[in-house]
């Protein structure tokens, strides 16, 4: 009976001091962190509270069966304030993610002392500092998200150091100097986005190593010089946009190595020189975008065995030659866009029974030839461009009750004859020009 009593006391005292045991440190790191918001979030007013012994119950926290910290997201709750250094003391903090708020000021360097950090976002912020080069010492990250914020100075080359790293979002900052080659060191990289900064000098050979690499992404820098696509990495890689920079040189045969390769665009990025034969190659792409630069030459025919393009963009290039007829076979294109070029000849008969085909853009050429009778059965028709060239004969005259039409610009050829009655039948017709003809 003794014995019980004992233990019945000894049962309710713990649960008192537990009730009543002060906050533990890392709750206490927390409130001294929020100290430096100048603005609170009522989520974290109603549920961040002092008197608590743990942390745990609080809005945008997880913990381990030790009531230590190990996930901390306050994404999306427009907190204006610093980042203070106070948080580094959740030393078991595995998952940190501050994104979509107004934090701003620099990144604390007390954050090497999160050693069991995987992921890291504060994207989406006012963060306004160098390159946080000191984030290599933190040895397990594996996804570093500082996108779309106000960093700028050049990305380290102590970067070689985060092995474990498999995404790096840099995007939408103002990084400037080269892409160091050590980048290649991390070799687990799946995602790379460095597209939207001041970075310039050419695309690092080292670039070879990524062999994990899915998503790469550099548009709208100030590259140069030459496309080192021959890097074995290339035979996963799924997603690649090089766009607006200015490289000068041309695609490289290489490119045909990217065999997993479902969306490559390259706009306005000063390419010379000819489209390799070796795209044909790349069978999963569905997006291929090349438009505004200086490629000369002939469409090579091998694109024809692009089989999964859905969207083709040439358009404003230098390119010359006929419009080959293989390019027949891209049963699954709805965007086909080869205007200002100086194509000639007729559109083969072939993109006329795409039956998927939405949009085709062939102004300024030099194209001729009749219009068939089976563009008129392209139920998805919606927009046809043909002006400026030297289309002759008559307009199907059933052109427009099989389609939905949207657009049609016929001006500046040589067609003749009478309107077709039936282009508003789908009655989705806004833009009609048919303007100097015969």
């Amino acid at each position: 009976m003794k014995l019980h009593s004992s233990l019945l006391f000894f049962h309710v005292f713990f649960q008192f001091y537990t009730l009543s045991a002060p906050l533990n440190s890392d709750g206490l790191a927390l409130l001294s962190f929020k100290s430096h918001w100048t603005s609170l979030p009522p989520l974290i007013n109603s549920t961040w509270i002092p008197s608590h012994s743990t942390p745990c119950s609080w809005a945008g926290l997880k913990c381990n069966s030790f009531h230590r910290v190990i996930s901390l997201n306050l994404s999306y709750l427009d907190i204006y304030g610093q980042l203070g250094p106070e948080i580094a003391n959740c030393t078991q903090l595995q998952h940190l993610d501050l994104s979509y708020n107004y934090f701003n000021g620099q990144i604390p360097y007390s954050f090497t002392n999160l050693h069991n950090l995987k992921y890291l976002d504060l994207s989406v912020n006012l963060l306004n500092a160098p390159f946080p080069h000191f984030l290599s010492q933190v040895p397990h990250l594996k996804l570093r998200d500082l996108s779309y914020n106000q960093l700028h100075g050049s990305i380290s080359t102590t970067i070689a150091n985060m092995t474990h790293l498999q995404v790096l979002y840099l995007q939408f900052n103002n990084f400037s100097g080269a892409i160091p080659s050590s980048i290649g060191n991390c070799t687990q990289l799946q995602d790379l986005y460095l597209n939207d900064n001041q970075l310039e000098g050419v695309l690092p050979y080292s670039l070879n190593n990524l062999n994990h690499l899915l998503n790469f992404d550099v548009a709208n820098n100030k590259l140069t010089g030459a496309i080192p696509l021959c890097f074995s990495g290339c035979r996963n890689l799924q997603f690649l946009d090089i766009s607006f920079n200015d490289f000068g040189s041309g695609l490289p045969y290489s490119i045909g190595n990217c065999t997993a390769l479902s969306q490559f665009a390259a706009v306005k990025s000063n390419l010379v020189g000819t489209i390799p034969s070796s795209i044909g190659l790349l069978t999963e792409l569905s997006i291929l975008r090349l438009s505004e630069n200086h490629l000369s030459g002939r469409i090579p025919p091998e694109i024809g065995n692009c089989k999964s393009l859905k969207e083709l963009h040439l358009y404003s290039n230098q390119l010359d030659g006929n419009i080959p007829s293989e390019m027949g076979k891209l049963g699954e294109l709805r965007d086909l866009e080869l205007f200002s070029n100086q194509l000639s000849g007729e559109i083969p008969l072939e993109i006329w029974k795409i039956r998927h085909l939405e949009h085709l853009f062939v102004y300024n050429n030099s194209l001729s030839g009749e219009l068939p009778v089976e563009m008129t059965e392209l139920k998805n028709l919606k927009n046809i461009s043909l002006f400026n060239n030297m289309f002759s004969g008559v307009i199907p005259q059933s052109l427009g009750i099989n389609s939905s039409l949207v657009q049609l610009d016929f001006v500046n050829n040589r067609f003749t004859g009478n309107l077709p009655p039936n282009l508003c039948f789908g009655r989705n017709l806004s833009v009609l020009n048919m303007g100097i003809n015969r």
